[in-house]
Formats: structure tokens, sequence, C-alpha cells
């Protein structure tokens, strides 16, 4: 379960995220859509502690996100997947030290163990065999696929993905949708999404959240957002207003 009440973000005088509320039940997928600057990947990087609300409360399952210390965020953290948009990968760690860094830092894993897990995501990802090359030899659409196989190779019971297929052709961009699906299916994961692939999210997606300036101006489901009186609403949900 994550669930997040009056989450409010600023950065001087510019207001972020603006009293959002929301929840996410458990085993369950939220989209979480809305123009970019809308503050959606914000509200990933507070979830998982990387950023401190200005004012709010978060939780994580039973712990209080907001109300921790570091070490214990870094508790939280290890139950949660992370795909970031930027990447994120070690540039001094090849494709396979990448993958395997979040089973190292558990410290339960056989070096077998991890090797014979990225080989098993690599290839859900279709980047098969590419284990020892290095992320500055990898192109845009490659490192976000590494960086997922990364998110999901300790079967996180949590998921945040911060455009997860952001650089993809439509043939990748559907099987890791695919993917990310699957594994909620098989691990009962909690799962926020952020993306503008509207049109993949709405069969995955339990719920979504739309975000406008900062404000929550939809939270419902997929047929609920296309009825919705909003025209915003309607066109993201649709995929006519995405950018």
């Amino acid at each position: 379960m994550i669930r997040c009440e009056g989450l409010t973000l600023r950065f001087g005088r510019n207001t972020v995220l603006d009293a959002v509320d929301f929840t996410v039940p458990t085993g369950q997928t939220l989209g979480l859509i809305g123009a970019g600057g809308a503050g959606k990947s914000c509200v990933l990087k507070l979830i998982c502690g990387l950023l401190a609300p200005t004012s709010g409360r978060i939780w994580v399952d039973d712990d209080e996100v907001t109300a921790l210390d570091e070490t214990a965020l870094m508790a939280v953290r290890g139950r949660i997947g992370m795909v970031f948009q930027n990447y994120a990968l070690f540039d001094f760690l090849d494709v396979g030290d990448n993958i395997g860094f979040p089973l190292v830092q558990q410290a339960r894993h056989t070096p077998d163990e991890i090797r014979e897990r990225v080989t098993r995501r690599l290839a859900q990802v279709s980047l098969p065999g590419i284990e020892r090359r290095m992320p500055s030899d990898l192109s845009g659409g490659m490192k976000k696929r590494v960086c997922l196989a990364r998110a999901i190779v300790h079967d996180p019971p949590i998921m945040l993905c911060d455009d997860p297929t952001a650089g993809l052709d439509p043939v990748t961009t559907n099987r890791i949708f695919l993917l990310l699906k699957q594994l909620q299916r098989e691990n009962g994961a909690t799962a926020i999404i952020v993306s503008h692939e509207v049109g993949y999210l709405r069969p995955i997606c339990d719920q979504f959240l739309m975000l406008d300036h900062g404000q929550v101006i939809f939270r419902g489901t997929a047929a609920e957002g296309l009825a919705h009186t909003d025209l915003r609403v309607r066109q993201f949900m649709s995929g006519e207003g995405v950018e």
C-alpha cells in the first residue's frame, strides 16, 4: 500500500505539488499522468525518500516515509524497484554489475544466483548477452531497459516507474508494459507508472491520477477518465492530448 496525504512540495516561490492525496492499495497499479512539469516525477522521488515534502505525509505499507531517518529509509528503498527517468546507472560498473547491484546490497545471494537473475532479466527486456558492456556503450533505449532490469531483479513488492518506455520502439514498449503487468500479477506488486503512453497504460492500470500544475484534477478508472467532464482529462485518457 502507498498512501499520500496533503503532499505539498515547494522550491522557493514555485509550488510543484499542492496538497496531493491518493492511495494505491496493495497489489494495484496506478497510472500517474499529466503534462510535462506537472510534478509526476517528484511524486515518485518523494515516495522513496529522495526528496522531502514541504508538508504532508507518505506511507509505504506500515512505514511513514516522511518520519524516517536515512537508515530506516534505506530499508524501505530495499523493497522498492525504481526506474529513473535519467537512468541513474553507475558509469563505472558494467551492465551485469549494474543490474546485480540490488542483489549484492541484500547480501543474500551467491554470485551464481546473481548471474542467473541478471541473465534472466536481460532476456526479459530483450537485451541478452550484454552483461560485460559499459553504460557508455549503450543507446538511450538500451539504458532504459537496463534500468528496468535492475529495478525488477530482486522481485520488489513495490515498483515506481518514471517513463519506463521513453525512447523505445512500439514493439519493445508493448513488451515492457506486458512485463510490468506480468510482474505485478506474479509478485502481487504495488506499482506507480508515470508515462505519456496512455494507450499502453489503460489495460494494465487499475486506476489513474492526473496532475495539472501540481494539483489533482482526476482520480479514477480509465473508463471514468474517458467519460470525464474535463476536456483535459478526456484528451489525456484517449491519447489525443499527450505531448
